[in-house]
């Protein structure tokens, strides 16, 4: 059993947890830490979509819909109602899931066409939260939303909300990973393979790609309010279609169908962006060229990249010195 837990499988994975939890111990700088926050922020959304596009298949462009959603929704209900945080925390999840329900008929179509009745619904979300202002406050925005709390923990600085982020993004990814070897995440690998052999098999796609969606709204209201607690300002133009652009992106980058390429791409893209930022005009450009470098893995994202390396490696060593003759006939 030691030998399974210390194997390929494991290993890098407590590796890589334990890294995370000693980040603000070698690193304390506080815009850094503040930039490592957003990025376990946007690593939740990326799980989210990674689970309803990697796992079943379905390409959605609302999800700064919830995203939004969920942030609302729990600042106002903290600012105007003086709801509890972990109450408001909760709800905000909640009430972009009952969102998702109302959406449920739309998970019957494919491709394109959900793609296009998703990014509708992002745009009516976003009409709604700059124009409706008794509601939402309009262009002006939600401000002085309280830190994060749970209970007498309350996490006021970068270091101690990154630990707080850090705790639902391992909470969301352990349990999405059950969930892709369960029953349910098979059901989903059949779904995105071959939609109509999935359902000759006895499995109904609408009834899991519904679930799925839900469960991916509620995840992407989750990102929200962190979001919110994290930022204490809300902003309807933080909740465009440039926003569910960029959590496809990450879940791309990082790879499909990998849990982890999700948390990675989150992770590269919003350092890359932010840290860009000295470079001034040419920021865009140099983001731009490392998405088309990144692209060059195709599918596999990121995290083809060691397998990609050891390749050219083992092509390099395969190749071996060449043969004295052949050298000298060359000659």
């Amino acid at each position: 059993m030691a030998r399974a837990f210390l194997g390929d499988r494991w290993l890098p994975r407590v590796l890589a947890v334990g890294a995370a939890i000693a980040i603000p111990w070698i690193i304390p700088q506080r815009y850094f830490l503040r930039v490592a926050d957003l990025a376990l922020v946007y690593a939740v959304l990326a799980l989210g979509l990674q689970l309803l596009l990697g796992s079943a298949g379905q390409l959605s462009l609302g999800q700064a819909a919830f995203y939004g959603t969920g942030a609302y929704t729990s600042a106002l209900l903290i600012t105007k109602l003086r709801v509890p945080v972990e109450v408001a925390f909760l709800a905000g999840a909640v009430v972009a899931a009952v969102l998702a329900v109302t959406l449920v008929p739309i998970t019957r179509l494919r491709g394109n066409e959900l793609a296009v009745a998703t990014l509708g619904f992002g745009v009516i979300i976003h009409a709604v939260i700059l124009n409706e202002e008794w509601l939402t406050e309009g262009p002006l925005g939600v401000m002085r939303i309280p830190p994060f709390r749970l209970g007498p923990l309350v996490f006021d600085t970068e270091s101690r909300f990154y630990y707080a982020a850090l705790a639902v993004v391992l909470l969301v990814y352990g349990g999405f990973r059950r969930l892709a070897h369960s029953r349910f995440g098979r059901a989903l690998e059949a779904i995105r393979q071959n939609e109509d052999a999935a359902r000759t098999s006895g499995i109904h796609p609408v009834v899991y790609k519904s679930k799925v969606f839900v469960v991916t709204a509620f995840t992407a209201g989750i990102g929200g309010v962190l979001f919110a607690h994290l930022n204490g300002y809300l902003n309807p133009n933080d909740f465009t279609l440039t926003e569910s652009i960029n959590i496809l992106m990450m879940v791309v980058v990082g790879g499909l169908q990998s849990l982890e390429g999700a948390v990675v791409g989150a992770i590269v893209l919003v350092f890359a962006s932010e840290y860009l930022r000295a470079f001034k005009e040419y920021r865009m450009i140099i983001y731009g060229a490392l998405l088309i470098l990144f692209m060059i893995f195709g599918m596999e994202g990121l995290r083809g990249l060691p397998r990609l390396a050891a390749r050219g490696v083992g092509r390099i060593f395969s190749r071996g010195p060449r043969p004295q003759a052949e050298r000298s006939g060359r000659g």
